[in-house]
């Protein structure tokens, strides 16, 4: 579960505005990586949400999935949406950096906007301790020439990549939750992941675009549950934030001001996918 965000309240509405955007670069490399077809392959998804990852790979035609969240809402949702495939998908209620499973038990292992929810995401050395520890269950569980699916945020994509972080005066602090890219790559070296590869695709919205690009309805706190960043703020800031999107509407810049920093995240996208062959 994340150290910030309640995703038991969060599970109601999740699917209303939060996307699997980048299902075929995830199917085209972890079929390459692993020299296998999606039918022989066993997914562990970690921190799956409401499972729209798992359920993308499943109609796809994957042979098994394991999904695993620390929310029981998330998780109830994602059995509910999967349940058309009762067989090939399991279902556990655990917390990370603990991967309850046998060594070597999957070929792929995925995390999808997980690894800043993590509760030591900020401690001031920046070694990122239980993110390291989560990497190195990961690795364990991991069959030998299995693939590591990382979707997260470069500082650059936090900074640049979503036209509501600065307005809500959140950027320094929620960039801090999210491990540099660099340090995850040493530390899927270091447990011996030899081929690793990183994919930004700056056309891909993690929101639906229809909601992320309705820069008034940020007014609304149903709105504002399509990012975590809003959980992480102060009511101080989030009636800051509303001052801030009032001004720009009753100023008529509101437009203009998307479109600029839309520009931005055209330039660097909003999330990064690692990939990482054990």
């Amino acid at each position: 579960m994340s150290s910030f965000t309640n995703y038991d309240d969060v599970s109601n509405s999740y699917d209303v505005y939060r996307r699997a955007g980048n299902m075929d670069l995830l199917i085209s490399m972890t079929t390459h990586l692993t020299g296998k077809c999606l039918e022989e392959m066993s997914v562990l998804d970690a921190g799956c949400g409401t499972g729209n990852y798992a359920l993308g790979l499943l109609d796809a035609g994957l042979g098994r999935i394991t999904m695993m969240d620390g929310s029981d809402g998330m998780l109830t949702t994602a059995r509910m949406k999967t349940a058309n495939y009762q067989g090939i998908a399991e279902y556990r209620l655990a917390r990370l950096p603990q991967l309850p499973f046998p060594d070597e038990s999957f070929d792929v292992v995925m995390f999808n906007q997980v690894l800043h929810h993590l509760s030591d995401s900020s401690k001031p050395d920046g070694r990122y301790p239980v993110v390291r520890e989560t990497l190195a269950e990961t690795i364990r569980v991991l069959k030998k020439g299995g693939v590591i699916v990382i979707d997260t945020c470069s500082h650059d994509q936090v900074r640049h990549g979503y036209w509501f972080n600065d307005v809500l005066g959140i950027t320094e602090q929620y960039m801090s939750l999210y491990p540099p890219l660099p340090l995850l790559r040493q530390v899927l070296s270091n447990g011996g992941c030899t081929t690793i590869q990183a994919y930004v695709q700056p056309d891909v919205v993690l929101m639906d675009y229809a909601m992320y690009s309705d820069v008034e309805g940020s007014l609304q706190a149903s709105w504002r549950k399509a990012d975590s960043c809003f959980s992480l703020s102060s009511q101080v800031q989030i009636k800051s934030f509303c001052q801030k999107i009032i001004k720009m509407k009753n100023e008529n810049t509101l437009k203009a001001f998307f479109e600029e920093c839309e520009q931005e995240r055209l330039t660097f996208g909003q999330s990064t996918t690692i990939f990482a062959r054990k």
